[in-house]
């Protein structure tokens, strides 16, 4: 799978059983621009695809991940000295785990943690 950069579509990166992720597609089934959801809950994506996002946000790949989330405190305890090789794998293997739904639309991908974001998203840029 490769992420496409183009501005006539909009991908969104989510989990299913999070409800944030799900408003955030209804939102965006809203704009009349075709949606290429990628529901972590079905499809899992390689160390490569996770390592490429946060590439692209210019963040660490720890930035990804929801170290407060009670999956992670439960399976992994406190947020240690992990190495990023450690944090891909973990969000490999554990998407649940991930911080907020990521999209993406054209050069732009953006970590959204509040629904409405998509709205303004997509107007700024059309």
């Amino acid at each position: 799978m490769i992420f496409a950069n183009t501005d006539k579509e909009i991908t969104l990166i989510y989990h299913s059983e999070e409800h944030i992720g799900r408003q955030i597609l209804a939102y965006a089934h809203t704009e009349n621009l075709p949606i290429r959801d990628i529901d972590l809950k079905h499809m899992k994506l390689t160390p490569t695809h996770w390592a490429e996002l946060a590439s692209r946000m210019n963040i660490n790949v720890r930035d990804l991940v929801n170290t407060e989330h009670p999956n992670f405190s439960q399976k992994f305890g406190q947020a240690g000295q992990y190495s990023a090789e450690d944090w891909l794998k973990l969000l490999v293997n554990n998407p649940d785990i991930l911080k907020a739904p990521i999209v993406m639309k054209g050069d732009k991908v953006v970590m959204m943690s509040n629904p409405q974001e998509m709205l303004y998203f997509v107007k700024q840029n059309i």
